[in-house]
């Protein structure tokens, strides 16, 4: 693995990783600096890859047989996990020619046959850590992984031969975050099952269930499902709490007005989806309610696919107070074409609403969609 490392280890976070594709290169932006920093890496063997997590400063990804390793870019150092076939809704899994696995599902009595490639879109969902691996040897990888067009949950430590599937009363995932070995996993309601990854085998210690807001109740008429999607992500910053839902418009104009596919009777230019909007909650512990947030005051939220992060601007100068800074994780629709997907990502600045590019780039096809990197 020794082709994917980068040279300088004094790099100024928070990190976006995005491929130079005229240049035949993947680079590191530090939002501190405004610095590019070159990776040594094979583009075109990376292109067959798909990052599916970002977590304490190392990459989880699926390789070109999409199973999962576990990178570190400034090191060099990778950990090969279990295999996709040992993950729990698999009963076997053979190649049956090169790049095609027929695969027979612990659900289903008849087997089918994916690519390679299919496997990279249809296996895991997220993937995030419970600890830096550099530092602690009991690293647990966590991820959320599909079923039948629900997420599950499965973890592995490092060394470990199989995924081991765990989960309690919510029937989809939305996302999971991780801090000092406890995990949060977010499902509908909004409800937050927490579960404690200290011991060998995980305890589920509570289920939070806040009432949902009502803001959020309302976004069904504002936001309705036939012109917008939306995504849910947990956020931690400090000892708060933070649910943020992200509002995707399907087909959206060049005025920012979202519209129907196909919508022809328009002078306007028309773009594939396009997030619109965020909103913000947060937790009060003690009521067991979720309220509506105004301002993050000086702080900054990097969402994606990415274990989602909190940062305050003091400390990473570069970075826009009361702002969240989001790639495109749309994995459904990423690659449905051949000249866009990868493309949705900005700065939404909630005091106004607005959002800005995050740099000068046309709408284009990313073949590695950008990333958040945060070392430790």
């Amino acid at each position: 693995m020794a082709f994917f490392k980068i040279s300088c280890f004094n790099i100024p976070s928070p990190l976006l990783m995005f491929p130079v594709k005229e240049e035949n290169k993947v680079c590191l932006f530090s939002l501190t600096n405004k610095r590019e920093y070159e990776l040594k890496v094979d583009l075109e063997k990376l292109q067959k890859w798909r990052f599916v997590g970002s977590s304490h400063g190392w990459l989880v990804i699926l390789n070109e047989k999409a199973d999962p390793i576990l990178l570190n870019i400034f090191s060099g150092i990778c950990h090969q996990l279990p295999g996709k076939e040992t993950f729990p809704h698999i009963d076997s899994m053979h190649e049956v020619e090169n790049g095609v696995f027929e695969i027979h599902y612990k659900s289903w009595n008849y087997s089918v046959s994916h690519s390679s490639e299919n496997l990279r879109q249809l296996s895991v969902v997220k993937a995030v850590l419970s600890s830096d691996p550099s530092c602690d040897a009991n690293c647990t990888v966590i991820v959320m992984y599909y079923v039948l067009g629900t997420s599950k949950l499965a973890f592995c430590r490092l060394g470990d031969s199989r995924w081991t599937g765990f989960g309690g009363e919510i029937q989809s995932y939305y996302d999971v975050a991780c801090k000092d070995n406890v995990l949060y996993a977010l499902g509908g309601g909004p409800s937050i099952e927490v579960w404690d990854f200290h011991e060998s085998t995980p305890t589920r210690k509570i289920v939070i269930q806040a009432p949902c807001p009502q803001e959020l109740k309302d976004a069904g008429q504002i936001y309705p499902s036939d012109l917008y999607s939306s995504q849910w992500y947990l956020v931690f910053s400090s000892c708060e709490m933070f649910l943020v839902v992200r509002y995707i418009g399907e087909f959206v104009r060049n005025d920012g007005e979202v519209v129907y596919e196909g919508d022809t009777l328009t002078n306007y230019f028309i773009f594939p989806y396009r997030t619109v909007k965020f909103h913000v909650y947060k937790l009060d512990f003690d009521q067991k309610i979720w309220l509506p947030v105004e301002s993050l005051n000086d702080r900054a939220l990097f969402l994606g696919g990415n274990h989602s992060v909190s940062l305050s601007v003091k400390e990473h100068p570069g970075c826009k107070a009361n702002s969240i800074y989001f790639t495109d994780d749309y994995w459904d629709r990423m690659d449905e074409h051949d000249s866009y997907g990868g493309h949705d990502m900005g700065i939404f600045k909630l005091g106004d609403g607005r959002i800005e590019q995050l740099f000068d780039c046309d709408l284009q096809k990313f073949e590695l969609p950008p990333f958040w990197i945060v070392p430790n």
